[in-house]
């Protein structure tokens, strides 16, 4: 819905499927992006041979996740980066800031 209020839907086509059962052919997509929805599959795995199974040979895989730091003082960065600047960008950007909390 936000894409087609912003006018950036006209080239797009969304689909809304599993990750581990995509209906597409094989080696249909130049890229592959997903971004915090890996650690909500059940089944890593196999939505990761998923992904690599639509992607064209020589196809991007680009996934954005939260990883945990474990380096003294640049934990502290990431954390007040990751739960104190991200989810105000996000509600600046989308104007609902809690996707991102």
């Amino acid at each position: 819905d936000r894409a087609e209020k912003k006018g950036l839907s006209a080239n797009t086509d969304f689909v809304e499927a599993n990750a581990e059962e995509l209906p597409f052919a094989d080696a249909t997509f130049d890229a592959y992006t997903i971004a915090f929805g890996i650690r909500n599959v059940p089944r890593i795995d196999v939505a990761l041979a998923e992904a690599y199974r639509v992607l064209k040979p020589g196809g991007r895989f680009l996934c954005l996740e939260f990883s945990e730091v474990e380096m003294p003082l640049l934990d502290k960065v990431y954390e007040a980066w990751s739960f104190n600047a991200i989810p105000r960008i996000g509600k600046v950007v989308t104007g609902d800031g809690e996707p991102y909390s």
